[in-house]
């Protein structure tokens, strides 16, 4: 084969190779996933980034929340309880900072979900997050819909006390959960939950992957 043959041969298994990576959905991005400094520990990229299942919940203000609210923008994403004594609104806390202290995209989308839906209406989420943040939007539900988006997301809770007399607490997962503008779960991030290296993971994770 002469050496032209071969060129033109080449290109065209380039070519090939590139079509069959956008028929697939990759990129370079998904080959060669993000990988997080040492100095991080405790972040976690998906590689490929997670389809959630279909979902639908209640946003503090009373409106549906669904799939389509991911699309189109990241969102950061924590799961807790009012009640919470103060691991909760620590993580609150700290989301808030990082909210107005980092370079997100304009769009970016802040959530608390409860894992309390019996206590946790829309009603009371707009108050509680309102100490904290117009950012972070509330999101509620029954059990059932919760545990939709809950479960894949390795949200695991369950209530110690009276829940027949609302005496209890909820002991529950508290990663940080990073979503694309696909609505894909693509780093979740274990606690401690500090500002710094909070702010750090996520814009590395939005920086990469945007």
């Amino acid at each position: 084969m002469s050496e032209l043959a071969r060129k033109g041969l080449f290109s065209v298994v380039l070519i090939v190779v590139g079509v069959g990576l956008i028929v697939f959905g990759l990129s370079s991005r998904e080959l060669e996933p993000l990988k997080m400094p040492e100095h991080l520990k405790g972040v976690i990229v998906e590689s490929p980034a997670m389809e959630l299942p279909e979902f639908s919940l209640i946003d503090y203000n009373g409106k549906a929340f669904t799939n389509a609210d991911l699309n189109g923008r990241w969102t950061v994403a924590f799961f807790g309880y009012t009640n919470c004594p103060d691991f909760c609104p620590t993580s609150l806390g700290v989301m808030d900072k990082v909210s107005q202290k980092f370079d997100f995209p304009e769009d970016t989308l802040f959530l608390f979900a409860t894992v309390d839906p019996a206590r946790d209406t829309p009603e009371k989420l707009k108050e509680y997050l309102s100490f904290f943040s117009e950012e972070i939007v509330g999101l509620s539900g029954d059990k059932s819909q919760i545990d939709i988006i809950a479960e894949p997301l390795g949200v695991i809770y369950d209530y110690e006390g009276d829940v027949a007399s609302d005496d209890y607490i909820v002991n529950h997962f508290g990663a940080v959960y990073l979503f694309d503008p696909k609505g894909r779960l693509r780093t979740h991030i274990l606690a401690p939950h500090e500002v710094e290296r909070l702010g750090e993971a996520l814009m590395l994770s939005i920086n990469y992957y945007d």
